[in-house]
């Protein structure tokens, strides 16, 4: 009689590169608190009076986490929108890059719909795929009208204060894989029911 063992499963590349990130994470997490447990440099000898004192270091996790929403701030502005396949049925409506299969851009306070003189693309639509799900899943009343305001603005930073993530009320990657989102069948042409994160 053979031994065998049983198959695991496959993952997606998308799931590959969140667990790759998270590991990654997770090793500079650890590798910012050893780094906090090293010893001092010696002070330079001199009249400890006439030195100013030096300014507390900043915590890198936060440091970092500031860093990362900058970046996400000088993405470029989605404009457009595409269905995002999660499974064989099931796939979540995004706002996306034009002409790409990338999801990595922003929306922002002020994207009526176009940001600045580029007119390429349907940012309203992207705009309106965020404002539809932020009504569906956190039960707000904004209008669907494709014009990232003062409100949508308001339903992002509190989705992301609910979420932990920086509230700085701009759509990006991050506040991507952290809400909610209600999942579409184009085959059945329905909605599911409720919502979940599966990024």
């Amino acid at each position: 009689m053979a031994f065998s063992l049983p198959k695991l499963p496959k993952f997606s590349g998308r799931t590959i590169a969140v667990l790759a990130a998270v590991g990654a994470l997770g090793v500079g997490a650890v590798a910012a608190g050893a780094s906090k447990d090293q010893a001092a440099p010696p002070k330079p000898a001199g009249d400890a009076g006439s030195q100013a004192a030096a300014p507390p270091a900043a915590d890198p996790l936060t440091t970092s986490a500031e860093a990362a929403a900058a970046a996400e701030a000088r993405l470029g502005q989605c404009r457009d929108a595409r269905l995002v396949p999660v499974n064989k049925t099931w796939g979540i409506p995004l706002p996306s890059v034009l002409g790409s299969t990338s999801t990595n851009c922003n929306l922002k306070y002020g994207d009526n719909p176009h940001r600045g003189s580029d007119r390429s693309g349907k940012p309203d639509t992207a705009i309106q795929v965020l404002q539809r799900n932020l009504n569906s899943c956190y039960g707000s009343r904004l209008a669907v009208d494709g014009i990232y305001g003062k409100n949508t603005r308001a339903v992002v930073k509190m989705v992301q204060r609910k979420h932990k993530i920086i509230a700085d009320g701009i759509y990006g990657p991050k506040t991507r894989s952290a809400i909610n989102w209600r999942l579409y069948s184009s085959s059945t042409r329905t909605w599911s029911k409720t919502c979940s994160s599966p990024l």
